[in-house]
C-alpha cells in the first residue's frame, strides 16, 4: 500500500478510554492517513464489515458478547481475507498466540502500545496478506445465491423457490439451501413439511458464535437433500432481522453450500440490502393486470437502484393455456423480456395438494422449472431422438 493511501482500519474494542487511545495514535502519522471505524461489540464488528470495506483490523478479544479466541475465529470467519492484529492484555497472551496460529498477523500488548509500534504492525499486516510467504491454498469456492420476489402476493414466489432449490439439487447433486425470508409467512415450511423448531432468527440471534456445528442446529432436511432455514412466522414470531445480520447468514451459507435459493417474499427496503449478496433476482409475476402493474414498477425500482440489468430475469407464471395474451404481450405491456413461462396448471396442482404431493417431481409445473433452471445454468436441451420406425423410414426412404 502506497505511503499516501488512506488505511481504513475495523478497531473492535469495547473499553472507550482504550479505543481512544489508539484512535489518538493513528491521528497523526507523518505521509499517512488511518480512518478508524470503532465497534464495542462482536456484532456491532460484523455490523459495520457488511457497509464497510477494511484493509486490516485491531481487535480486543474479550468483548460483552464474545471472549477468548471464538472472537477472532467469528471475524476471521465473516472476512477470511482480511489481516488481523489481536490486541490483548498480559493475562490473554496464551489466547493471542492461538490466535497467531490460527492466522491472526500479530498480537500487540495493550500496556506498551505506542505509534510507531502500532503503524508498523497495521502496514506489516497489510503487506503480508497481500505477499503470502507460502502459497495458499485455495479454499472452495462460495456458493451461488439466487434471489426470487413476487410483484404481489399470491404469485406463487413460495412454491417456485421450493421448485427451484429441488431441481437444483437434483440437477446437480450438490449441497442446495432454502431460505425462507418472506414476512411471517410459513409457506416454505408448509410445501417442504417441515416441522423443525428453530428459525432464521435463531441463527441471528447467535450470529457471534455461529460455526457448523450450531449452523446444523438451526436448518432441517424435510426434501430429497435440501437444507431449509425457515422464517421466523414459523413459531409465531413477526420480528425480522435487520438485513445486515441476513447478509452475515447469506455469507456463512455461501461457504457451506453450492447454491443458495432465497424466497424474500415482496420487495422491501431490506430485500434491496439483501440483494447485493445475489447473483441473479428472479421477478415471479402472472398475466393478470394488477401483476405486470406492479411488475412493472418494481423492475423500475430495482433498476433505479442499481440493480444489473443483465442479472434481473422475470419469470411469467401461470400461464393459461390457449390463452392469447403471450409473453411477448407481457413484454410489451411493462418494457421488459420475459425469461422464462410457469404454464397455468391450477388443476393438476390443486389434485396434488390435496393428496398431500406438494412439490412432485412428476408434475408438469416442475418440468417447466426444470427447464428455466437448464437454460439459466448454459445447459441446452436435447433434442427429441428418433424412434426405430422413424429410422425404418428414412431408410425405405
Amino acid at each position: 500500500m502506497r505511503r499516501n493511501e488512506q488505511v481504513r482500519v475495523l478497531l473492535v474494542e469495547d473499553n472507550i478510554v482504550n479505543a481512544r487511545f489508539a484512535e489518538g495514535l493513528l491521528a497523526n502519522v507523518d505521509d499517512q492517513s488511518f480512518q478508524v471505524h470503532c465497534a464495542g461489540t462482536l456484532l456491532a464488528a460484523l455490523d459495520l464489515m457488511v457497509r464497510n470495506v477494511f484493509d486490516v483490523a485491531l481487535v480486543d478479544l474479550s468483548l460483552p458478547d464474545s471472549s477468548g479466541l471464538e472472537t477472532f475465529l467469528t471475524i476471521q470467519r465473516h472476512a477470511p481475507d482480511l489481516p488481523i492484529i489481536i490486541v490483548t492484555s498480559l493475562d490473554d497472551e496464551a489466547v493471542a498466540l492461538s490466535a497467531v496460529r490460527s492466522g491472526a498477523q500479530d498480537y500487540l500488548a495493550k500496556g506498551s502500545l505506542k505509534k510507531d509500534t502500532l503503524v508498523r504492525a497495521l502496514n506489516y499486516a497489510i503487506a503480508r496478506s497481500k505477499n503470502p510467504p507460502e502459497p495458499v491454498v485455495r479454499s472452495r469456492d462460495k456458493g451461488t445465491v439466487v434471489s426470487m420476489v413476487g410483484s404481489n402476493g399470491g404469485v406463487g414466489t413460495t412454491t417456485l423457490a421450493c421448485h427451484w432449490a429441488l431441481e437444483l439439487r437434483r440437477q446437480t447433486s450438490q449441497k442446495v439451501l432454502l431460505i425462507d425470508l418472506d414476512g411471517s409467512s410459513s409457506g416454505a415450511a408448509f410445501l417442504m413439511k417441515a416441522t423443525a423448531p428453530h428459525t432464521l432468527l435463531d441463527a441471528v440471534q447467535n450470529l457471534h458464535r455461529l460455526d457448523a456445528n450450531l449452523w446444523n442446529g438451526f436448518i432441517c432436511s424435510p426434501r430429497d437433500g435440501v437444507d431449509l432455514l425457515q422464517a421466523p412466522g414459523v413459531a409465531g414470531i413477526h420480528e425480522q432481522p435487520t438485513a445486515e445480520r441476513v447478509r452475515h447468514i447469506l455469507r456463512f451459507a455461501r461457504s457451506l453450500y453450492d447454491w443458495i435459493v432465497v424466497d424474500l417474499g415482496r420487495l422491501t427496503v431490506s430485500s434491496l440490502a439483501i440483494l447485493e449478496e445475489s447473483k441473479d433476482l428472479f421477478v415471479v409475476t402472472t398475466p393478470e393486470l394488477p401483476a405486470l402493474f406492479e411488475t412493472k414498477r418494481i423492475l423500475k425500482r430495482l433498476l433505479d437502484a442499481g440493480f444489473p440489468r443483465e442479472r434481473l430475469r422475470l419469470l411469467l407464471n401461470r400461464r393459461t393455456k390457449g390463452t392469447s395474451f403471450t409473453p411477448e404481450d407481457v413484454e410489451k405491456a411493462i418494457g421488459y423480456a420475459v425469461y422464462g413461462s410457469i404454464a397455468d396448471d391450477s388443476r393438476e396442482m390443486d389434485e396434488a395438494y390435496a393428496d398431500g404431493r406438494f412439490l412432485d417431481e412428476n408434475l408438469a409445473m416442475r418440468k417447466t422449472v426444470a427447464q428455466v433452471i437448464r437454460k439459466w445454468r448454459g445447459i441446452e436441451d436435447k433434442p427429441p431422438t428418433r424412434t426405430g420406425l422413424g429410422f425404418l423410414r428414412f431408410a425405405r426412404e
